[in-house]
C-alpha cells in the first residue's frame, strides 16, 4: 500500500494562523440549552451518561443491506459492532503527546462510543503495541504528517466495508458532543449521499477541474466531517487500491482531498450544525458551548477537554474547579498565547475570560 506523499500541513491540523480552514462562526452564547439525545431511551436504559452523550443506536432502516464487498480490503475485527452505528474516527500517531490527547478523548466524550465499540483511532504501521487497544486500528501507513491521507483513505474503506451508518472523522484536539451528533442525525438518512461540516474552504485552490468544488468548496477541516454510509460506499466503489492511489499522488491537504472525491461523486456537501473548527480563548465562550446545541469544538488540549466534559455532564464545583486551573490562565485557555494571535489574548487577559467587562 503506498503511503508516501508530499509533506504538506493537513488542514483538519492547521494552523488558525494560516486561517484557510477556519469556518467562520460566531462564537456560541452562554445559557444556549442543549438538545439532548435522552429521549429516544427508555426509562431503564438511562443513566447519566448516556442520557448527555448519547445511546448509540442507529436509526437506519433495519431491511437496508449495509455492508458491501470494498475491493483489496481486509476489515478488522476493531470495526465489528459498526455496522448500523455512529462512528467516530480519529487519525493518532506514534509521538507521545498525539497519545496523551487520544487517552483524553477516551477519558472523556469518546468513553461511551469506545465501549460500545464504535470510536477508533487510526495510527500508522509503527504503533507501538503498548498503547493498542480494542479501539486502535493499525494501518499499513507510514506515520507522521504525509501519511494521514493514507490513514483516512484506510478509515473509510473500513467504513464503507463495516457499513456504519455515519462515520465522523475528526482530529485528536476535538471535544465532540456524541449526544448532539445522534440527535442532529436522528432525523437524516444514512442512505442519502451526503456529508456534513464545515463547508467553503478551497475554492479556487485545490479541486479546479470539478464545478461543485468550484462553486462551493470543500470542507474546512477543524471541526471534521460527518460521512453518510451511502457517500462512503461511493468513495470505495472502485475498491481500497483506487482510493489509496488517488490519496497518495495528490499534494493536497487530507480534508480537500476528501472534499474533492465526495464533490466528484456527486455527494451533497452541507454545513453541520454548531460545529466549530475556529480557536476560542475566553472561558465564558467555553461555557457558552459546552451548553449549547454544540457537535464539535476544536483546538481541545487534554486539560480543556477534560474541564469541557466536566461543563458538558453537569459536574459539581468541586470537580470543575480544579480542572479549570489546569486549563485557564485568568479565564483564558492555556496553550493559545501564540504569536499569531496576540491580540486574541491580550483581549482575553483584560477581561479574565469574559468575566469582566
Amino acid at each position: 500500500m503506498a503511503a508516501r506523499r508530499s509533506l504538506v500541513l493537513p488542514a483538519a491540523l492547521f494552523s488558525a494562523c494560516a486561517a484557510m480552514h477556519i469556518s467562520p462562526r460566531a462564537a456560541p452564547v452562554e445559557g444556549e440549552e442543549s438538545r439532548l439525545a435522552a429521549s429516544r431511551l427508555s426509562a431503564p436504559e438511562q443513566d447519566e451518561g448516556s442520557r448527555l452523550l448519547g445511546s448509540g443506536r442507529h436509526f437506519a432502516n433495519a431491511s437496508v443491506v449495509r455492508t458491501m464487498a470494498v475491493k483489496g480490503h481486509a476489515v478488522s475485527k476493531v470495526s465489528a459492532r459498526w455496522t448500523g452505528n455512529v462512528v467516530y474516527a480519529i487519525f493518532t500517531s506514534a509521538i507521545p503527546r498525539y497519545h496523551e490527547a487520544l487517552l483524553a478523548q477516551l477519558d472523556t466524550w469518546a468513553a461511551r462510543p469506545a465501549a460500545q465499540g464504535r470510536y477508533v483511532a487510526v495510527g500508522g504501521n509503527n504503533y507501538p503495541e503498548e498503547w493498542q487497544g480494542s479501539n486502535i486500528l493499525r494501518s499499513e501507513c507510514e506515520d507522521g504528517m504525509r501519511s494521514i491521507s493514507c490513514k483516512e483513505a484506510t478509515l473509510l474503506a473500513e467504513g464503507a466495508a463495516r457499513g456504519a451508518d455515519w462515520m465522523y472523522i475528526t482530529g485528536e484536539d476535538n471535544y465532540v458532543h456524541t449526544g448532539n451528533v445522534e440527535e442532529f442525525l436522528s432525523d437524516k438518512d444514512p442512505n442519502d449521499a451526503v456529508a456534513y461540516g464545515g463547508v467553503g474552504c478551497g475554492k479556487g485552490k485545490f479541486c479546479r477541474d470539478v464545478q461543485a468544488y468550484e462553486e462551493g468548496g470543500g470542507f474546512c477541516g477543524g471541526e471534521g466531517y460527518i460521512i453518510s454510509r451511502a457517500a462512503l460506499q461511493r468513495l470505495l466503489a472502485d475498491g481500497a487500491p483506487a482510493l489509496h492511489a488517488i490519496y497518495d499522488k495528490t499534494p493536497w491537504p487530507n480534508d480537500m482531498t476528501t472534499s474533492c472525491q465526495l464533490r466528484k461523486r456527486d455527494v451533497r456537501l452541507a454545513n453541520g450544525r454548531s460545529m466549530y473548527g475556529n480557536p476560542f480563548w475566553k472561558i465564558t465562550d467555553y461555557m457558552g458551548m459546552a451548553h449549547s446545541d454544540f457537535l464539535c469544538g476544536h483546538y481541545m488540549t487534554p486539560p480543556l477537554m477534560r474541564f469541557m466534559h466536566a461543563e458538558v455532564t453537569g459536574a459539581p464545583d468541586s470537580v470543575k474547579g480544579p480542572l479549570e486551573k489546569k486549563a485557564f490562565d485568568n479565564g483564558c485557555a492555556i496553550g493559545m498565547d501564540k504569536e499569531c494571535w496576540a491580540k486574541e489574548w491580550a483581549d482575553c487577559q483584560a477581561t479574565s475570560g469574559g468575566r469582566k467587562q
